[in-house]
């Protein structure tokens, strides 16, 4: 006889299951990995499911989140093991646990997997992961983790430079050697895009020295040039 599938016996089924290789740590939160976690519950209970809340909105639209007046967000899933069900909610959040107002698409399907991952573990995979979660971390854990989020800005930042300034500085200096042929408008090119020039001396002075350097050449250049078309001319009036 077929033993009668319980709260009990899922949780002690999948409860015992080793989840230390499949985690990961971003900021405050601690991810399991959802294909794996999916996976694992498939090899004991293959007939298991799951469904998303549905919210309409204010419009009559159909939403699969449910939004708040601060534009924050939220998740609901329900988990459906042989007839026992669980349900679980996750608000959209950055990876500093923080909630994120008008989330995008992308932001929101994590949050749903993440839900699920949760629900899952209301049934005893992995719940171990979110123990003391909900719990205010102490000092030391605090200053930690700001020393860490202020190390990945940090290197979000360099990694940024390459991308964004550097291009930037690039181009300008192409378009005033190249297009740029009167002082005038070698001046008018630096004052509209003196805003990002100024953002640039900020993050990379070495980038905006190298810039002005190139512009002072090229100013220099136009400079000597009109002084020599004006000898010229003197030249031809006293022949």
């Amino acid at each position: 006889m077929t033993e009668k599938v319980t709260y009990g016996t899922v949780w002690n089924e999948l409860s015992q299951v080793d989840c230390s290789e499949h985690t990961e740590k971003k900021g405050k939160l601690t991810y399991l990995s959802w294909a794996w976690a999916w996976g694992v519950l498939m090899e004991h209970y293959p007939t298991a499911t799951y469904e998303f809340g549905a919210f309409t909105s204010e419009e009559n639209n159909m939403n699969d989140t449910m939004f708040y007046p601060d534009g924050s967000a939220s998740v609901f899933v329900t988990m459906d093991i042989e007839g026992l069900t669980r349900s679980m909610w996750l608000p959209v959040m950055d990876y500093k646990n923080n909630a994120i107002s008008n989330p995008n698409s992308r932001q929101v399907s994590d949050a749903k997997m993440r839900c699920l991952v949760k629900c899952i573990a209301m049934f005893g995979l992995g719940h171990y992961v979110y123990a003391g979660e909900d719990l205010p971390p102490s000092s030391d854990e605090e200053k930690e983790t700001e020393k860490t989020e202020k190390t990945e800005e940090t290197k979000e930042t360099k990694e940024e430079l390459p991308v964004n300034y550097e291009k930037f500085s690039e181009s300008l200096i192409e378009t005033a050697t190249l297009m740029e042929e009167t002082v005038s408008g070698l001046e008018s090119l630096w004052k509209s895009n003196k805003d990002t020039i100024k953002e640039l001396k900020a993050k990379d002075e070495e980038l905006y020295k190298k810039l002005v350097k190139a512009f002072a050449e090229r100013r220099s250049q136009m400079e000597n040039a009109t002084e020599e078309v004006a000898t010229e001319e003197g030249d031809n009036e006293d022949g």
